[in-house]
């Protein structure tokens, strides 16, 4: 007979190593075993209850009423396929308290079923762990791409969200939700992966908005032209900066002083107009967003994508426009809600 294996197969697709389901799986066998017991013998609950924790248990101590023939049928079909998959969910359940790694890798995968509009990190190298606080501290939702299988475990033990494999890898990014994520971030080792990885997420999707790390200044061209919407280089932006500090000593100085009181409290944000029906039509000085949240608004993005800076406050506001605004906490979450 063949069931045996059929069972094995069977537990092994429907758990899919999720010890929550084993165990789901162990409360409804015996519950299955009850019913059927119920209605083939007509015996009472706790008749058909305790043939079936024998039966389940193997222990054999006897019929708990003479069975018909439509029983002994029952209770082969009961051994073979509910038995099978109570031992197999029972093996789940022990593999699962000597391995937790299990454990970790069934909430990461169901975290990740859950998201949308999530941002995608490829590689947890020195800018991509730094990317990874940033979101984190900004409570966005992320999940890290990483080859590394054990720095994506120890990822899951500490409750991110990471997907093991190539993050050039069409299979892989697929894994990682790139179909409803809101962006893509690459900060390989070499610039020809991050090159790949550009290629291959702007293949599979076209309105992804990607951002990609190039140490090579040579390099920045070619990751444009496979698709990535901003490229930023590590040792460029490090040497401006440094630049600045030595020329504007206590512009920089002064800047930092307020920003570091205040970075814990002030985001920006992009408002896009087809969020806000109400703002269409009308311009900034009709919507005195200054005056009504207390927020200070930055740019205006265009149609054309080119950047109003500052914004005019007589433009009136299409559909397809962004706003660029910036404030405290609580007062963005107010317009949010406008």
């Amino acid at each position: 007979m063949h069931l045996l294996p059929l069972a094995e197969k069977t537990a092994r697709l429907v758990i899919d190593r999720k010890p929550w389901f084993a165990l789901i799986l162990l409360a409804v066998i015996p519950l299955v075993g009850t019913l059927g017991y119920m209605s083939v013998e007509g015996w009472s609950a706790f008749d058909a209850l305790y043939m079936t924790m024998i039966t389940m248990t193997t222990i054999g101590y006897g019929e708990t009423h003479p069975l018909s023939h439509n029983g002994r049928l029952f209770t082969v079909a009961f051994i073979v396929v509910g038995v099978g998959i109570a031992a197999y969910s029972l093996s789940i359940l022990v593999e699962a308290l000597l391995r937790p790694e299990l454990i970790t890798n069934s909430i990461s995968k169901r975290k990740l079923r859950m998201m949308d509009q999530h941002y995608i990190i490829c590689g947890y190298g020195r800018s991509g762990s730094l990317i990874a606080r940033e979101l984190q501290e900004l409570g966005k939702p992320f999940v890290i791409v990483e080859q590394n299988a054990a720095m994506a475990e120890d990822l899951r033990v500490k409750g991110i969200v990471a997907v093991i494999g190539d993050a050039t890898n069409e299979e892989i990014l697929q894994k990682a939700g790139i179909e409803r994520a809101r962006g893509l971030a690459t900060s390989l080792d070499s610039d020809a992966a991050n090159i790949f990885v550009t290629l291959t997420a702007r293949g599979l999707r076209s309105d992804l908005y990607i951002v990609a790390r190039a140490d090579q200044y040579s390099s920045q061209s070619k990751l444009k032209r496979a698709g990535a919407d901003a490229v930023l280089s590590p040792q460029e932006i490090g040497a401006v900066r440094m630049t600045h500090m030595l020329l504007q000593q206590n512009v920089i100085d002064s800047f930092e002083l307020v920003t570091r009181r205040i970075a814990l409290d002030v985001s920006v944000k992009e408002l896009r107009m087809t969020d806000y029906p109400t703002f269409i039509g009308k311009t900034l000085t009709d919507l005195r967003l200054p005056e009504r949240f207390h927020v200070i608004v930055l740019a205006l993005k265009l149609p054309d994508e080119t950047v109003q800076f500052p914004a005019q406050s007589q433009t009136i506001l299409g559909a397809d426009m962004t706003l660029i605004i910036a404030g405290v906490s609580d007062d963005l979450m107010k317009l949010a809600m406008a």
